[in-house]
C-alpha cells in the first residue's frame, strides 16, 4: 500500500498491510530520534525509516511582524504575550475585564486571515506526494478566547453573560473558519485529512460542563467539520484530557477520528472507549506519552503499544500515536522508536 492508501485506510473501512502511523513532536525531539538512527535528515528519521504514513502542511502567517507591547515582550499574531516553557502561557490578557459585545468587535488585535500564506507549493506538494496530507488551521479558537480575557474570566462569562463570551469565542473562530475557507479554496481537492484541535479536558473531566460545551463550542467545531468535508476530506479533533462526556456529540457532528486517547484521564480508558463507541469513530493516539514514553524501558513501550494496538485497533478502526501530539524532548527518542517499530512489526489490520 502507499502511505496515502494506508492512511485513509481506517476511515474508509478498508484492509490494510498494517495500522497507520502519525508522529508530532518538537523540532528537538525530531532531532533527537534523527540522532537516534543515524540519519542524515529529518525526512530520512521520520519517513524513510520509521516509515511514518502522514505528512502535514499548515498556513504560515506572513503578515506584517506583531511587534512588541509596552513592556518590550514579543507578540505572537493575536497580539499575546506568550512565556513559558515551548508554546508557554499568555502573560498578559488584553480584553480582560470586557462587559459589552461592542468592546469585543471593537478589538483589532485579530490576525487578518488575509496574511496566510495558504496555497501549497510544488516543492510541498511533491514532498507530500503518496503520503495522507493534512492540511488546514490548528483552529484552537477556545484557546484564543482564554488567552484574550483569561480562562477564569470566559467562564465566568459563558455563566453570566452569554452575549458577551458567544461574541469573543465567535470573533476567535471566524479567524480561523476564514482562513479554512482560503486553504480549501487554494488547494481543491489536495488535502485528505482536516485535524485541528482545542484542549477541552483535564485530568478528571471536561473543564466545563457538557451543557456549556455544546451551547458555546458544539456549533463551531461542527462548522469547521462541515467546511472540510464538503472539500473531500476525512476530520480529527485533537483534545487532552477526559472528554468522554463529549466523544458522542463528536460523532454525531460528523467527526471521523478522535485524537490523542489520553488514556491516564479518569474516563478515558481504552477498553471502555470501545465498548462504547466500537466502530463509531477512529480511534488515534493512546500510546502513554506522560509517564510510559517518558520514563519506562523499551521493552514496556512495545508491550503497550501491542496492547494498545490491540484494544483500540479491535475494529481495523485505529492510528498508530502517542497519547499527546507534541512530544517534547524529555522524551527518549529510543522509546519514540521502539513504539513505532513495535507498530509495524505488530500492527497489522484485520488480526
Amino acid at each position: 500500500m502507499t502511505h496515502r492508501e494506508r492512511g485513509l485506510a481506517p476511515f474508509l473501512r478498508k484492509g490494510m498491510d498494517r495500522f497507520p502511523m502519525w508522529y508530532g513532536g518538537d523540532i528537538e525531539t525530531t532531532g533527537n530520534i534523527r540522532k537516534e538512527l543515524g540519519a542524515s535528515s529529518d525526512d530520512e528519521a521520520l519517513y524513510d525509516i520509521l516509515e511514518l504514513d502522514y505528512k502535514t502542511i499548515r498556513p504560515v502567517y506572513s503578515g506584517p511582524p506583531p511587534g512588541k507591547n509596552e513592556k518590550g515582550e514579543d507578540l505572537t499574531e493575536w497580539h499575546i504575550a506568550r512565556g513559558g516553557y515551548y508554546y508557554g502561557q499568555a502573560l498578559r490578557h488584553p480584553l480582560r475585564g470586557i462587559e459589552t459585545s461592542a468592546e469585543v468587535e471593537a478589538w483589532k488585535g485579530c490576525p487578518d486571515p488575509a496574511d496566510y500564506t495558504v496555497k501549497f507549493t510544488d516543492q510541498q506538494l511533491e514532498w507530500a506526494k503518496d503520503y495522507c496530507l493534512i492540511g488546514g488551521v490548528w483552529a484552537p479558537f477556545f484557546h484564543d478566547a482564554v488567552d484574550l480575557v483569561s480562562m477564569e474570566d470566559l467562564f465566568i462569562l459563558m455563566a453570566s453573560d452569554v452575549a458577551v463570551a458567544q461574541a469573543l469565542i465567535e470573533k476567535c473562530f471566524n479567524v480561523y473558519y476564514e482562513i479554512d475557507r482560503r486553504v480549501f479554496e487554494a488547494n481543491p481537492g489536495v488535502i485528505d485529512m482536516y485535524f485541528f484541535g482545542n484542549d477541552f479536558g483535564s485530568q478528571r473531566d471536561l473543564l466545563m460542563s457538557p451543557d456549556m460545551w455544546r451551547r458555546f463550542f458544539k456549533p463551531y467545531i461542527k462548522k469547521l467539520i462541515e467546511q472540510a468535508k464538503k472539500n473531500g476530506c476525512v476530520t480529527a479533533i485533537h483534545s487532552c484530557g477526559d472528554i468522554s462526556l463529549i466523544i458522542r456529540d463528536l460523532i454525531e457532528i460528523g467527526i471521523d477520528a478522535i485524537n490523542p486517547i489520553q488514556v491516564n484521564a479518569q474516563h478515558m480508558d481504552p477498553a471502555k472507549l470501545i465498548r462504547e463507541f466500537k466502530d463509531d469513530c477512529v480511534f488515534f493516539g493512546g500510546i502513554d506519552s506522560r509517564d510510559l514514553l517518558t520514563h519506562g524501558k523499551e521493552d514496556a513501550v512495545r508491550r503497550e503499544t501491542r496492547r494498545i494496538i490491540d484494544t483500540l485497533g479491535v475494529w481495523d478502526r485505529y492510528i498508530v500515536a502517542a497519547s499527546h501530539d507534541y512530544l517534547l524532548p524529555e522524551v527518549p527518542p529510543a522509546n519514540i522508536i521502539a513504539m513505532f517499530d513495535e507498530a509495524k512489526k505488530y500492527g497489522t489490520g484485520g488480526k
